[in-house]
């Protein structure tokens, strides 16, 4: 296999799953948000939280690693990242165009301020 034809797959797999949904979310009566994913699965959802590590996910599981104090929220990955995304429909500093590494400076500075 090559790069190119992997890529071109891949690509026309990812417009036909957006095409599908667009249409499902329309014939339902729901709009679509798109936001940036970066970091959404490592970030802990709880509101007075929202520590960011890697270490947050092992495997399919979060358990917030929060060394300041015992946060300690479980879950799916799956969930915690739904929960994450759902918060950032509304966010005004992290947007669909922000580079991952100036969002994950963003999550930390807000993580700092919480202190």
């Amino acid at each position: 296999k090559s790069k190119k034809i992997s890529r071109l797959c891949s690509s026309w797999a990812r417009n036909e799953n957006q095409e599908r949904i667009t249409v499902h979310a329309n014939v339902g009566g729901s709009g679509i948000k798109t936001v940036n994913a970066a970091y959404s699965s490592q970030t802990c959802p709880d509101p007075t939280c929202g520590y960011l590590h890697s270490d947050n996910r092992h495997g399919d599981m979060f358990h917030c690693r929060n060394p300041y104090w015992e946060c300690n929220w479980q879950g799916y990955v799956d969930h915690v990242a739904a929960m994450n995304l759902k918060l950032r429909i509304e966010d005004h500093e992290i947007n669909r165009f922000t580079p991952y590494r100036e969002g994950k400076k963003i999550l930390e500075e807000r993580f700092l301020r919480r202190l």
